[in-house]
């Protein structure tokens, strides 16, 4: 694999990270950020992330939220070519750094009920299943339900 890097996210990134969702539709369904939200969040510090970049192009990104003595992750993405290759790892091991050096306690994320790689992916990272939202997930003709998945520090 090329030489990869995970760096803060700016929001400079945010065009291109709306253009990497539009291309990967069937990932995101309705669920996309556009461009000024992107914008505006970063700028205002909404949220804070990461994104990954290889080949000077990005092909992934991390976004959370720290509320209180935790963080909850909105997103992470990685590019079909680049999954399974530790990157959606290295995201969360950025979390888990961020939360220690800020002395949070848990970090806590939303899933789609229909998502199984990703839930495979987060109980193999010692998150567990805390919860559930009906009908959080809009997609083309109706609703998923998302669990709600929590992983202490």
């Amino acid at each position: 694999m090329n030489k990869f890097y995970i760096l803060p996210l700016n929001e400079n990134h945010s065009k291109e990270i709306f253009s990497l969702q539009e291309r990967n539709l069937k990932d995101f369904g309705t669920n996309i950020w556009r461009t000024e939200e992107l914008e505006n969040s970063i700028k205002n510090s909404v949220f804070e992330g990461y994104i990954f970049s290889s080949n000077k192009k990005i092909n992934g990104f991390c976004f959370f939220k720290k509320i209180d003595d935790f963080i909850e992750i909105y997103s992470i993405f990685v590019v079909p070519e680049y999954r399974n290759k530790g990157v959606a790892k290295n995201f969360l091991d950025c979390c888990l750094k961020y939360c220690k050096k800020n002395k949070l306690k848990k970090i806590i994320l939303d899933v789609n009920e229909t998502n199984f790689n990703a839930i495979k992916f987060y109980k193999k990272h010692n998150f567990i299943l805390s919860g559930r939202r009906k009908n959080y997930y809009r997609n083309e003709e109706s609703f998923n339900d998302s669990f709600t998945m929590l992983r202490i520090v």
